[in-house]
Formats: structure tokens, sequence, C-alpha cells
């Protein structure tokens, strides 16, 4: 999947993404060749950085980043869905929920992330190699119980 194919849906980036996470052994496997293998995306290469990003239509886009911080050795990779309406529902296949019962059963223990005030930001999902934090939103105004995958950060 490159920008300039046709736009892809939002499910199919989800799940290109849970694939890549499910496979994950550790830290040490994150990579640009092994995120392109895992998911089929082109990604654009710079000197401490690959990434991708593309429209999911109308509403929203996507973008994924491997990086290395200055004065880091360890890769770091950014998933986001990026609204382009502030009124566009977020995208919630795969949630949450999916996410949990594909990292749990490989041996992931879950947590609550919180902000200020205990303000529910989403769910850590670690084991000794591997960090995954992934944030959530609400469906909808409407749907506010029903969390959905907003940000995932690898580490």
């Amino acid at each position: 999947m490159n920008p300039s194919d046709p736009t892809p849906s939002p499910k199919a980036v989800g799940e290109a993404v849970l694939k890549l996470l499910a496979g994950l052994k550790g830290r040490e496997e994150l990579s640009a060749e092994r995120i392109e293998r895992e998911t089929g995306w082109h990604l654009q290469r710079s000197e401490n950085s690959a990434r991708i990003g593309a429209s999911l239509g109308p509403d929203w886009g996507y973008s994924l980043e491997l990086l290395t911080p200055a004065g880091s050795q360890r890769q770091q990779l950014r998933f986001e869905y990026r609204r382009k309406r502030e009124d566009a529902d977020a995208i919630c296949d795969p949630d949450l929920e999916r996410y949990a019962a594909t990292l749990e059963p490989l041996g992931y223990q879950r947590s609550p992330m919180s902000g200020e005030h205990d303000r529910p930001l989403g769910w850590s999902f670690q084991r000794p190699q591997l960090w995954i934090r992934i944030y959530t939103r609400a469906e909808s105004d409407d749907a506010y119980d029903h969390e959905c995958v907003s940000l995932i950060t690898v580490e």
C-alpha cells in the first residue's frame, strides 16, 4: 500500500498494523524492512526515520513512523489515525478489544493509562522486551463507551 494507491480501507490499515504488532518478539525487531514486509507498504526513508501516510477517505488519514529519537539507540514506532473533520466518528474496526484479544494471548500484560486528574488515555500492553501503548477515543458522542484506537506507540 503506497500513498499513491487507491484509498485503502481503515479496516485493512488497522489489521496490517495489528499483524505487525502481533509478530514482534522484541524492540530489536523494529525495522523499516520488517514493517514493509509485514504490511506491504513502501516507507519513505531519511537518515533517522522511515514513514508512510495516506488518506482513508474524506474524514480520516493515517501516518506510521519508525524513528530513532535524538540521543537514543532504540527505534520507536508511532502509528496514528489523523482526523480531517472534527465531527467525524472514530475509526473502530479493529477496535481496542480486537487489539487486546490478539496481544494478551501473546503474553502482554494489559494495564490502564491515565492522564491528569485520572483521565483515561488508553491501555499499555507490556512484556519483557516490548511495550505497546494504545491511546483510545470514543467512537462518537453517542458511543462513548466503545474504545477506538487513535494512536499506537511501540518501544
